[in-house]
């Protein structure tokens, strides 16, 4: 059986002490948020758990960021037991993952390795050609070649977001949702199609005028 996963984490700054030396990397993953689709790209499941760090601390940036504490990640299972919990949700499934950006997948990969966790075990997460980047494919969409934000994309696709932004799990919810709006509507004049129409106009009536308006009658 195939299914889409859409996968969003949260992260927290590692601590100076271990920069460079047991760990060679600015952020560690304490939140993993998953959402799966099915072939039609309708939600059948979720998951989410938060993850203890072993090198990184919540300050109080990523707590009014995220929405998460200290007391939340006190008792959470390790990066190995959350993805071992996501592989077992998984149930064997032939998975396509999504994400907003490739960062996502980037920081999973590096952690299993840093963190010696088994990467055998993890083939399927790993795996690059399982991965798709929708951060890419929207701002194709959109017209947008930077690095465009989640927000905007669902302003665009005229999607209303819920939950709270920066939680793995609702950002997760939300980029479900505007997947399954673009996946199912591909031909479909969103919002920005709309805006770049009015611009066009607006700029078509303005070299017009600035044309007429070097006529004598």
């Amino acid at each position: 059986m195939k299914a889409n996963v859409v996968i969003d984490i949260e992260m927290c700054i590692v601590q100076k002490e271990y920069q460079w030396k047991d760990y060679p990397y600015e952020h560690e993953i304490i939140q993993i948020g998953a959402v799966m689709m099915d072939e039609a790209y309708g939600i059948t499941g979720e998951f989410s758990s938060y993850v203890r760090p072993r090198y990184g601390r919540i300050d109080h940036f990523i707590q009014g960021l995220t929405g998460i504490s200290d007391k939340d990640i006190l008792e959470a299972p390790s990066l190995k037991e959350a993805l071992e919990d996501m592989d077992f949700w998984l149930s064997g499934r032939e998975v396509t993952f999504y994400s907003w950006s490739r960062t996502d997948y980037v920081q999973i990969a590096r952690e299993i390795q840093a963190k010696g966790i088994d990467e055998e075990k993890m083939a399927v997460i790993l795996d690059k050609g399982n991965w798709v980047d929708y951060q890419q494919i929207a701002g194709k969409r959109f017209g947008k070649p930077w690095r465009m934000s989640l927000e905007d994309a669902l302003m665009f696709a005229e999607v209303e977001p819920e939950g709270k932004q920066h939680d793995g799990l609702a950002d997760a919810r939300n980029t479900a949702r505007l997947i399954a709006k673009m996946e199912k509507n591909p031909e479909s004049r969103f919002l920005q199609d709309r805006l770049q129409e009015e611009q066009n106009k607006e700029a078509v009536g303005t070299s017009l005028g600035s044309l007429l308006s070097g006529i004598r009658l």
